[in-house]
């Protein structure tokens, strides 16, 4: 139960902080070179999730899950860096981890 209390407790707070942000400091009150900043946040964020994520799996896994998953690691990267597409990113992270989950099994 206090799991839950803590979990819901964080959820409010979280919103909280989204809700005043965007109410009393509006994107344009920043001056631009905050707000340019504000575009590379999104892949910021999901680099250093994947860059955790990464670092657990090839630390605990066999050659063989670490190989697939470093090689997923890379082809996402590509992808990125490719088109610049953060949708088009994300879709290849989960279609990457999807068949990653199907062969290791």
């Amino acid at each position: 139960m206090t799991d839950l209390v803590v979990v819901l407790a964080l959820g409010a707070i979280c919103w909280v902080f989204r809700i005043v942000f965007v109410l009393l400091v509006p994107a344009t009150a920043l001056p631009s070179r905050i707000r340019r900043g504000l575009d590379h946040l999104a892949p910021a964020v999901l680099a250093g999730i994947a860059a955790v994520e990464l670092t657990s799996t090839v630390g605990s896994g066999d050659l063989r899950s670490n190989l697939l998953a470093l090689g997923a690691m890379a082809l996402v990267a590509g992808i990125a860096h490719r088109f610049r597409n953060l949708s088009l990113t994300v879709v290849a992270a989960l279609a990457a981890v999807l068949l990653i989950d199907l062969l290791v099994r």
